[in-house]
C-alpha cells in the first residue's frame, strides 16, 4: 500500500512492532548508526522521570531559545497532532518532513522491526540531524535503559523525579523504577536530580556511572517566598539568584532542573530568565479554559498529587468541583484518587476513545468504592462534558486522568463554544 499521507505513516508504524518483545538498544542500535552520523546538536540534553519531563523541556526550550540558540526537541506523547512531538525553535515540524523522515527508516531498516516509538524517535533524530542544531532537548517516553533516547549520549542528564508508574515495564518499587531511569545518565558528565529523598538505586547508578551530580536541595535550591520562589545554584566560582519567580501552574523542579541544565550549558544569568521562567506555559498542565473547565494530563498518583495542592492554592474549600475522570487499563485509580477525592463534590466516569482505556463501567464501580460522593458512568468524554457543564451548582469542572482523555476535551469545549 502506497503510504501518502502523514496519517497513512502512522497507521503503518503502529501495526510494527519487534520480534519476541525484544526491546533492547542493540536492536536498533545498527539503524541509529546507519542513519545518524555523529552528533546531531553541540550540546543534547536528556529529560527522564516519573513526571514534569515535558515541563522541563518546555522551560529548557525556552531559556535556550532566548540565547538566539537553533534548539530542537523532542516529547512524548503530543496532545493533538503528532508534529508536536518534534519541535525546532518551538514550532511542530511539517508533515513532508516526517513523511522523508520515515521513509529513510523504512528504506533503510531491512528485516528490523521497529516499535511506533522507534519510528518516531529516530524520525526526530533524522530531522534534528539535518537542522544544525546548537541545542537538542530530548524526553524520555517511559523509562530510560531500554527507550530509544537513550541510544544518543548527553551532555547533561535530568532525572525529574521518580515514583510509580509503568510498573510492569519498569518495576514493581521505586527502586527498580530508579535503577531503570537512570540508565540516562553518563560518564563524567552532569546528572540533574530534581527530587529530594530519590531511591538509593538512582545515587547508586550514579556512582558507578562516574556521573557528576548536581541535586536539587543541596547543589541548587527552591525557596518559597510570599509572592513566588527564588531560584538557588552553588558554583565554584559564585552563587546564582534569581528572585521574583512566580508560583503558578507548572512545577517549580521542572522549572529550577532547567535553570540548572541551561547554566551548565555555560549560560550566564540575565535579566531576560525571571520573565522567560514566568511566561513559559504549556496546554493541558492546570488548564484552565472558558475560567470553568480545568484540564490537566496528570495520569499517575504523582501527578495528581501535584494537581491536588494546585487546587489547594488556588480554589477555596467550599468551591463546587465536579470532575470528569477518564483513565488507562493499567493505572492505579485508587492511589490517583486519593489526595484529591476531598476536593471533589461529583465525580463523571469516562472513557476516552483508544482501545487501552478503561470502561465507563469498571471505573464507575472502582470510584463507588473509593468515595462517599456520587459517580456518574458516562459513555463519552463528550457526554461527561456536556452533562456536567449542565450542573447549575458546579462551579468548576475538572477533567484528568491521561493525555487522551483532555486530547478529546479540548475538542469538545471546542465544539460547545461554536
Amino acid at each position: 500500500m502506497p503510504l501518502e499521507s502523514l496519517g497513512d505513516w502512522l497507521k503503518y508504524i503502529e501495526t510494527l512492532r519487534p520480534n519476541e518483545n525484544d526491546f533492547s538498544l542493540d536492536r536498533i542500535r545498527p539503524l541509529y548508526q546507519e542513519l545518524i552520523e555523529g552528533k546531531f546538536a553541540e550540546n543534547t540534553v536528556i529529560v527522564g522521570g516519573t513526571n514534569g519531563k515535558g515541563t522541563t523541556v518546555e522551560f529548557l526550550q525556552e531559556l535556550t531559545k532566548s540565547q538566539g540558540l537553533r534548539v530542537g526537541s523532542y516529547t512524548s506523547p503530543h496532545l493533538f497532532n503528532f508534529n508536536e512531538r518534534i519541535r525546532l525553535d518551538g514550532n511542530p515540524v511539517t508533515d513532508c518532513q516526517i513523511i522523508q523522515a520515515f521513509k529513510k527508516i523504512e528504506k533503510k531498516r531491512g528485516s528490523t522491526r521497529l516499535t511506533y516509538f522507534d519510528f518516531a524517535t529516530l524520525g526526530a533524530f533524522i530531522i534534528f540531524s539535518e537542522a544544525q542544531l546548537d541545542v537538542a532537548i530530548l524526553e524520555i517516553g517511559i523509562g530510560g535503559r531500554f527507550d530509544p533516547v537513550n541510544l544518543v549520549s548527553p551532555d547533561i542528564s535530568i532525572l525529574t523525579n521518580v515514583d510509580l508508574d509503568h510498573q510492569n515495564w519498569l518495576g514493581k518499587t521505586t527502586e527498580e523504577i530508579g535503577k531503570e531511569k537512570s540508565a540516562i545518565f553518563r560518564e563524567n558528565k552532569p546528572a540533574i536530580l530534581g527530587q529530594n529523598n530519590l531511591p538509593n538505586s538512582v545515587k547508586e547508578e550514579a556512582k558507578r556511572m562516574d556521573a557528576y551530580l548536581f541535586e536539587l536541595g543541596e547543589d541548587f535550591r527552591i525557596e518559597l517566598t510570599k509572592t513566588g520562589w527564588t531560584y538557588l545554584l552553588n558554583r565554584k566560582k559564585d552563587q546564582v539568584v534569581i528572585d521574583g519567580l512566580k508560583q503558578d501552574h507548572l512545577s517549580l523542579e521542572a522549572a529550577a532542573c532547567a535553570l540548572t541544565a541551561f547554566f551548565l550549558l555555560g549560560k550566564e544569568n540575565n535579566p531576560n530568565l525571571v520573565n522567560i521562567i514566568n511566561s513559559t506555559n504549556l496546554k493541558g498542565r492546570c488548564d484552565l479554559v472558558n475560567k470553568r473547565f480545568l484540564l490537566d494530563v496528570s495520569h499517575n498518583p504523582a501527578s495528581v498529587l501535584q494537581l491536588s495542592r494546585y487546587i489547594e492554592r488556588n480554589y477555596k474549600k467550599d468551591h463546587k468541583i465536579s470532575a470528569i475522570f477518564g483513565v488507562m487499563q493499567d493505572k492505579d485509580v485508587s492511589d490517583m484518587v486519593q489526595s484529591i477525592k476531598k476536593y471533589v463534590s461529583k465525580w463523571y466516569a469516562t472513557s476516552p476513545d483508544i482501545e487501552r482505556s478503561l470502561s465507563s463501567v469498571d471505573l464507575t464501580n472502582l470510584l463507588s468504592e473509593l468515595v462517599t460522593e456520587e459517580v456518574v458512568p458516562t459513555k463519552s468524554i463528550k457526554e461527561a462534558i456536556n452533562t456536567a457543564s449542565e450542573e447549575p451548582e458546579t462551579e468548576l469542572v475538572l477533567i484528568f486522568g491521561s493525555f487522551h482523555t483532555i486530547s478529546e476535551a479540548f475538542r469538545v469545549i471546542k465544539e460547545l463554544e461554536s
